[in-house]
């Protein structure tokens, strides 16, 4: 019975840690007024952690633990493609922010599985990763277009 309330303890923690990490990645996508800010990933990232604990909960000899975690990465998929914005033949927003919901259903997945420092790592790189463009700009590595959002992102960086 002890061994049972501290595993749901630890649960409970990585049920609240992914709602940490979830409002982290959406504050960047929120202050750059992108179409889904904190609360969609929030629960993107909270519904993945709740995903991979519940996989881990299926144990057996016959039963497949990833069946449930593999069903979030083709399943967020549509919820990515509903902020994805096309003109004619042309992507013209939503392909980074749909990206970022897929990172962070496995930021999700990841915090639910107990991988913290993983999902931390990840994390970080996500922040890293949307606000290269910008720097590159400020350094001219990249060009900057009319068209730019205040951010510094082009319309297909969205």
């Amino acid at each position: 019975m002890i061994s049972t309330i501290l595993n749901h303890y630890d649960f409970y923690l990585r049920l609240t840690l992914s709602v940490v990490f979830g409002f982290f990645i959406g504050l960047e996508r929120t202050a750059k007024r992108k179409p889904a800010g904190i609360r969609t990933h929030i629960l993107v990232c909270l519904g993945s952690c709740l995903i991979m604990i519940l996989s881990i909960l299926n144990q057996g000899p016959y039963r497949d633990q990833m069946r449930l975690a593999a069903q979030v990465v083709s399943g967020i998929g549509f919820i990515g493609a509903g902020v994805i914005w096309k003109d004619n033949s042309h992507i013209n927003r939503g392909l980074t922010t749909a990206a970022n919901l897929w990172i962070t259903s496995g930021v999700g997945l990841t915090i639910g599985y107990g991988q913290y420092d993983i999902a931390l790592f990840t994390a970080a790189l996500m922040f890293v990763a949307m606000n290269l463009p910008k720097y590159a700009r400020k350094l001219g590595l990249l060009p900057t277009y009319e068209h730019d959002d205040d951010d510094g992102e082009n319309e297909t960086d969205s």
